[in-house]
């Protein structure tokens, strides 16, 4: 029950940052729904290296944590 649950909450979570960030909302929130937590790592790489894409490589982005 607390898999299916952090599963699901993982799903939504990823499907709503997806359509904020401009990815693959259906994709991302899919892979959240099949491998739940795990996959936010890659979502987050992946996001980084979309953005980088947009900006270019000589662009500075400073972003704090």
């Amino acid at each position: 029950m607390l898999i299916a649950l952090c599963s699901l909450l993982s799903a939504l979570l990823l499907y709503v940052q997806a359509l904020r960030n401009a990815m693959g909302a259906k994709r991302w929130g899919l892979a959240g729904l099949l491998l739940g937590p795990m996959v936010v790592p890659i979502f987050i790489s992946q996001k980084r290296l979309t953005l980088m894409r947009a900006m270019g490589r000589d662009n500075v982005l400073w972003q704090p944590h």
